[in-house]
């Protein structure tokens, strides 16, 4: 298939905090338009470094992915090279000083096959269609999160909860005898036109509500209003905020009888598939579930806001 995108949007702000631990790529507000691949990332704060973790991994994708024919199926086996890669940039840079150093991950990318998304930790994806809504929202990696899920906490006893800002995975660079935390994949062919992908650390989350969001994409003002606007909302936060806004212009689609949308779950090796022809966002989110209480590793950490 093919998929034409409208001129992309981003911001990236520092909120009142001391510094900028948030970083995204491209590293502009408005990008070439054959871009094909979008990250934003946000450093874990009350650790060393968490800028540079997040500007490595940055980095390390866009080397990656230098080459890459996006015209052609983007691969979750390419994408676990190219993590791999962000992998080993980590541990390169990696020194007594920097060693508890970490990052989220969220990654969008546009491709021959469809659009795959990838995240890590607590940053979120949104799949926005104006005319009915969330198709998709990435499910934290956060033991609230999970706490949820299990029926331990309601939703809104999840909101202010004190550890609200625990992630279960992050990454970080490691010994050669721990393991790494991988990412949660949502590979999709329902893409439409006028669709949106939305990528943003949790300070935006913190000032822009799930309604409000959608809100704001459906309606009439142009892509670049609409940013501006969720960029006015969030510059006030208590945290970092950034984020990509990428809006889908056209969408070519290849002679088949069911679209599919698959979530593969790299730290269980759980896969899941879902015919489009029938899905519903309740189907989305039991894939979605099912995926975030599969954690390989038992410790965690604490980002202190």
């Amino acid at each position: 298939m093919k998929i034409k995108l409208y001129k992309a949007y981003s911001f990236c702000q520092q909120g009142q905090r001391e510094y900028q631990e948030d970083s995204r790529f491209p590293d502009t507000g408005g990008p070439d338009i054959s871009q094909r691949f979008f990250i934003v990332c946000d450093g874990v704060g009350g650790c060393e470094k968490g800028e540079l973790a997040s500007r490595t991994v940055c980095e390390a994708f866009g080397k990656a992915l230098k080459k890459i024919d996006f015209d052609n199926d983007f691969t979750n086996e390419d994408f676990s090279r190219a993590l791999d890669a962000a992998y080993n940039a980590l541990d390169a840079k990696a020194n007594n000083a920097n060693r508890e150093m970490a990052t989220t991950l969220t990654f969008v990318c546009f491709h021959g096959g469809g659009c795959t998304m990838a995240h890590i930790g607590d940053s979120r994806i949104y799949q926005i269609r104006p005319s009915e809504g969330i198709l998709y929202r990435s499910d934290d990696h956060s033991i609230v999160n999970s706490m949820v899920h299990s029926g331990n906490l309601t939703p809104n006893q999840a909101i202010d909860h004190p550890q609200s800002n625990v992630i279960a995975r992050y990454m970080e660079p490691v010994d050669p005898d721990s393991s790494r935390c991988m990412a949660t994949v949502m590979r999709t062919r329902d893409v439409q036109a006028d669709d949106y992908f939305f990528l943003c650390t949790d300070g935006v989350l913190h000032c822009v509500l799930d309604d409000q969001l959608v809100d704001i994409l459906s309606s009439t003002e142009s892509d670049d209003r609409k940013m501006n606007k969720i960029a006015s909302m969030s510059q006030n936060s208590e945290d970092n905020n950034t984020a990509y806004l990428i809006h889908v212009e056209e969408v070519e689609t290849d002679p088949v009888t069911a679209e599919e949308t698959e979530m593969y779950d790299e730290d269980s090796h759980a896969t899941k598939k879902i015919k489009v022809a029938s899905q519903t966002l309740e189907d989305i989110e039991s894939v979605q579930k099912s995926a975030s209480c599969l954690f390989s590793r038992n410790w965690i950490k604490n980002i202190f806001k």
